[in-house]
């Protein structure tokens, strides 16, 4: 049997209001045998749900699924690819000497003249991407004490490469922004973490001198890159994976109107402006089938935020055994 005050209590926990009479406590008191009961009892009851679906924000409309195909351009010549990739560097050099933590978050609280007081959430929520991270790998049981090497594409100013040290032996950290990497650095510097490394991306063929590593990991970095630069460095990076290797990526596959034509944008004024970028699904499938890579988990994610009537992708992938 429960007290009165629980029932009370309960009230006031999950309707967030007094009872309506001395008579309905006594009611559920000598009714209610358990916590666990008058619990159940509230959640499912009608006050509740509609108290709940008051308080959640709006969800996102869902994509059609007669939606039109993009027209994405994804063949490029080793000079486009250069001069996109250049001018992608550019604009992220820009974001990372102006607003090199808004960049990586972008919510008002990260802006450089409230970073410091929202510092510890910034920083915090590093380690709430990765407990994502390792939930995923659990579901698909991959152990992760066989991996120990990680590269971590578009790590930053850091905030979830200092947790990918935590759990593999060797962590890299690449970013094409060497303003963003100087940030990361003050931060790190006085974590005595002997296992991290920090590197400046510099031209697009440089991750394919990277190898060999166990754990690929990049979310909201690819996004930004035009599909041409996306497919090659996700194609050198995973061709980097061992076997038994995972990647955890994340990208937007799909928009409706999106359009990507090289010439068109190459002939653009370069702006400081962020992009964002759409890889569709099937090239996407493609690419991780032509490097032997097998699907583990594939779920639509809002990592692109709640607004957009789009969708992201987040994947596991493994690196299959020759």
């Amino acid at each position: 049997m429960i007290s009165r005050d629980d029932v009370v209590c309960a009230y006031r926990l999950f309707f967030d209001r007094e009872p309506e009479s001395e008579a309905v406590v006594a009611h559920y008191a000598a009714e209610v045998s358990t916590l666990r009961a008058l619990s159940e009892l509230f959640l499912n009851s009608s006050e509740f749900r509609q108290n709940y679906e008051a308080a959640m924000p709006p969800r996102p409309p869902r994509v059609p699924f007669n939606g039109p195909p993009m027209q994405v351009e994804m063949g490029a010549t080793p000079e486009q690819l250069t001069a996109l990739f250049a001018k992608i560097g550019a604009q992220w050099e820009h974001l990372g000497q102006t607003e090199p933590h808004w960049s990586v978050l972008t919510n008002e609280s990260y802006f450089q003249q409230n970073f410091q007081m929202n510092r510890e959430a910034f920083y915090a929520s590093g380690e709430s991407e990765l407990q994502m991270f390792d939930a995923t790998l659990a579901r698909a049981g991959v152990n992760r004490s066989g991996l120990q090497r990680c590269v971590e594409l578009g790590c930053g100013v850091g905030r979830v490469t200092i947790g990918l040290a935590a759990r593999f032996e060797q962590v890299l950290g690449m970013d094409v922004s060497a303003a963003h990497l100087e940030v990361a650095q003050a931060h790190v510097q006085g974590l005595g973490l002997t296992n991290l490394r920090l590197s400046h991306l510099q031209a697009i063929g440089d991750v394919a001198t990277l190898a060999p590593y166990d754990v690929l990991y990049s979310r909201m970095v690819l996004q930004h890159n035009p599909p041409p630069v996306a497919a090659r460095l996700l194609r050198d990076l995973l061709a980097g994976l061992r076997p038994g290797g995972v990647a955890f990526l994340q990208l937007p596959t799909y928009r409706a109107g999106y359009r990507f034509a090289l010439a068109e944008y190459l002939r653009q004024q370069n702006t400081t402006e962020m992009e964002m970028h759409y890889l569709p699904q099937a090239a996407l499938l493609d690419l991780l089938a032509e490097q032997g890579c097998r699907v583990l988990e594939l779920r639509e994610d809002d990592a692109i935020g709640l607004s957009v009537i789009a969708v992201s992708n987040t994947l596991l992938v493994q690196k299959v055994a020759p």
